[in-house]
């Protein structure tokens, strides 16, 4: 077809070609021919999208060893003999079959198209093996292909050294005299000396070759003789019984010829598939994607003929109703764009992937393309001849769904005819239910596309200061041809381009410096929009950061209202019992004024601790700029906002920070945040009714030891643990980390043999996973 000529498509094959591993599927490559049939075409897809996943995901068994043989396999079914090297090849075959069938049949589910190949690829593994047993991969039979070949070839053997033995005995003794060199040869298969024709008859044999120069015979001595028509009776065993056995494997392949026919047929068909994957990968291909009928939408397409690195990428759309026509200066690209779209429909409509971001497409049910130099000397046909034989062709051969390439379209003969004649033909294309992509030059065809429903505009942007074109296709408005500014760049004296820009007229030179502001604005909107689309991009990732912030933050106060409730349930327990322990006391304490009295004092005392635990979750309120210059020394007891541990000051405040050792941390946080710790009365802090009533309101229940030495770890987890149980927690979680696990161990080690802890695990994935340890006590 003239299409597939022009886009090159036979190029495309080649390459598909090169990367097929059978022979059988490089000549299906070399026959690929596109569907126009939709179903069809996304059934060809399918089968090809599933190579290619398998290729990325799994170690693919080869092909190559299945070579063409279904002639020899065909011989073989009507009881003919094969060679051995072509068994073997058959042994080879069967066995990239067999574990190419496994392959498929243990990935069913992911590959429901390829799967069913897997039927047609034969199993013969007793065929395979007594191929493989009996036969070397150059052909030759094997010792052990039968007990008989094995004795033969022993006897041969034997008989061979016996001769070798003889005859080595003529050239050392004393006969040696009588040759023209000390060795021994083969002729014809019989062993000889080098006699000096002088010394005929000396020794006694038969005469087999004289030389050259007649100086001297080669004889087979008498006594080596009869040993040599022994070996030769040998050897004929020896080619009879090989001939059995390769009848034999031949049978024996013939019992299975037309499995195997057809499973090469079938694997043929698997490599081109698999080829077809390759070469998407290689291309950076993409997977088309089904939007509409007769339509085909590119973005970042490259032509898979050209330097990917230096291609601009092509982004268009074609379909019915949405016809195309490209404008803009010579080898600025128009019929790069043309050429790649309509390779990406044959492409794709043939199972192959094109290069690009992002194909859509609706299958065509043609394909017609017109481009280049259509001048042919041998037919009579000039350019514009050329051009409107292959018109009228698709023209008389039309179908509705159709895919039409046109470039320069009407171009060849005189302007205003060929305008006309071009305005005509895209109408009655577009009548019949065409996808038009055309080319052109003509401005009465800039406004056909701009006053007619269904077509549009689009340029090929010309960068004005370089007076280069970008090869960037602009859509929605006509572009200029700037043949003066082409010319002048490639050398044409400016005297003549200025000649030539005025004999253009006052109305051509006002509409070609329109044509260039439309482009130029054209420009500046598409910089616009794309500054605009940034920062709208900048926003939403912006509006994520923030929903992804405040998930957090709700995340932390579940947490932190979660342990808040730990806590107060611990501090209400015990305080309930100190309560308890108290009234028992009353109940068997004689009735005194002394020992209410105690009570009372007692009961106070617990009264003012829950009013002070109260009083660390309500919030407190900052004053202004935090505490005052000089207020903050080295060494005092500081409290940090949304702590509830109180800490000690490491050092002065350096400007807006201080740093505060809290347990086994050190932090560095604002100045602002800080709040001296209030002594009591008396000048320490208050007393507690109980040590394990302070443990409980300061209890926390979780430590970090990431980045501690093993000595320093084991003690601040024994402390912890203690002061957790002592305050009655029921479950803690250790931070350690994960790094090489030592810390890990250490934990869990100490945790076994602790006699408070119940059990241990390691944290679930929202807890920390390996990196922290959870452990529940008794």
């Amino acid at each position: 077809m003239h299409a597939f000529e022009v886009l090159e498509f036979d190029v495309i094959k080649q390459r598909l070609q090169d990367h097929c591993e059978t022979s059988l599927g490089g000549v299906w490559a070399h026959d690929l021919k596109p569907t126009f049939d939709a179903a069809e075409t996304w059934d060809l897809l399918a089968l090809t999208g599933e190579a290619h996943d398998a290729l990325g995901r799994h170690q693919v068994p080869a092909l190559g060893a299945v070579r063409d043989l279904r002639q020899q396999l065909k011989i073989a079914s009507k009881g003919g003999v094969i060679a051995g090297k072509e068994l073997f090849m058959i042994a080879d075959a069967l066995a990239a079959m067999r574990n190419f069938r496994t392959f498929l049949l243990a990935r069913r589910a992911d590959m429901p198209k390829l799967a069913p190949f897997a039927e047609s690829l034969p199993e013969a593994r007793r065929v395979e093996e007594s191929l493989f047993d009996s036969l070397e991969a150059d052909g030759a039979v094997k010792d052990g292909a039968s007990p008989t070949l094995s004795t033969l070839r022993q006897r041969k053997k034997n008989t061979t050294s016996r001769i070798q033995e003889r005859i080595q005995s003529y050239t050392t003794g004393k006969t040696r005299e009588l040759l023209s060199d000390p060795i021994y040869t083969v002729r014809d298969g019989r062993y000889v000396i080098p006699l000096k024709a002088e010394n005929r008859g000396k020794i006694r044999g038969i005469v087999h070759d004289t030389s050259a120069s007649g100086q001297t015979i080669f004889v087979e001595p008498e006594d080596v003789l009869q040993l040599g028509n022994a070996l030769r009776e040998v050897e004929a065993a020896e080619r009879a019984e090989e001939t059995r056995i390769l009848m034999q494997l031949s049978g024996k392949v013939g019992a299975v010829a037309t499995e195997a026919t057809g499973g090469i047929e079938a694997a043929g068909q698997l490599d081109l598939f698999l080829a077809k994957a390759r070469l998407g990968y290689q291309m950076k291909g993409t997977m088309p994607l089904p939007q509409g009928k007769h339509w085909i939408q590119v973005q970042g397409g490259k032509h898979p003929l050209l330097n990917p690195e230096t291609t601009v990428p092509l982004d268009l759309s074609v379909g019915i109703g949405s016809n195309v026509l490209i404008t803009g200066p010579n080898t600025g690209g128009k019929t790069v764009a043309i050429k790649t779209i309509g390779l990406f429909v044959l492409m794709a409509q043939s199972g192959l992937m094109p290069p690009a971001l992002d194909v859509r497409l609706g299958p065509f049910t043609q394909v017609w393309a017109d481009i280049g130099d259509e001048q042919s000397l041998e037919q009579s046909l000039s350019t514009f001849s050329g051009h409107i034989k292959n018109i009228a062709e698709a023209l008389k051969y039309f179908r509705r769904g159709a895919l039409v390439l046109l470039d320069e379209v009407g171009a060849g003969t005189d302007p205003a005819e060929g305008a006309s004649l071009a305005q005509s033909i895209l109408q009655e294309l577009a009548d019949k239910g065409g996808a038009i992509l055309a080319s052109t030059h003509y401005g009465e065809l800039k406004a056909f596309a701009y006053n007619t429903p269904g077509f549009q505009n689009a340029a090929m942007e010309f960068d004005q200061k370089n007076l280069r074109p970008t090869y960037r296709l602009l859509m929605g408005a006509p572009g200029a041809s700037q043949a003066l500014r082409i010319a002048e760049r490639y050398g044409i004296p400016k005297n003549i381009v200025d000649r030539a820009r005025a004999g253009l007229g006052v109305q051509a030179q006002d509409m070609a410096a329109m044509m260039e502001q439309l482009e130029q604005s054209q420009r500046q909107a598409r910089i616009a929009q794309g500054e605009a689309d940034r920062r709208t991009e900048e926003l939403r990732k912006a509006e994520q950061r923030a929903s992804r912030k405040l998930a957090e933050a709700e995340e932390i106060r579940k947490t932190a209202h979660s342990k808040a409730n730990e806590v107060i349930e611990a501090a209400l327990r015990e305080i309930r019992l100190e309560a308890a322990q108290i009234f028992e006391e009353l109940k068997k304490a004689p009735a005194d004024q002394g020992t209410r009295q105690s009570a009372r004092d007692r009961l106070k005392q617990l009264q003012d601790v829950g009013h002070e635990f109260a009083g660390e979750f309500v919030p407190k309120a900052k004053n202004g700029s935090g505490p005052k210059p000089g207020e903050l020394q080295k060494g005092m007891s500081v409290k940090i906002d949304g702590h509830a541990q109180v800490g000690t000051l490491v050092d002065e405040p350096r400007g807006n920070t201080a740093v505060v050792q809290m347990g086994p941390l050190k932090m560095t946080v604002p100045v602002s945040s800080l709040t001296p710790a209030q002594p009591s009365a008396a000048g320490g802090l208050k007393a507690r009714p109980s040590i394990q009533l302070q443990k409980t309101i300061n209890a926390t229940t979780e430590i970090h030891l990431r980045h501690m030495r093993a000595e320093e770890a084991v003690r601040d987890l024994e402390k912890f643990v203690d002061d957790a149980m002592l305050a009655g927690l029921p479950s803690v979680r250790i931070i350690h980390g994960k790094g090489q696990g030592i810390l890990r161990k250490i934990t869990q080690d100490f945790l076994r043999k602790h006699p408070g802890v119940a059990s241990y695990r390691d944290g679930e994935p929202a807890e920390g996973g390996q990196g922290a340890t959870i452990a529940v006590f008794r």
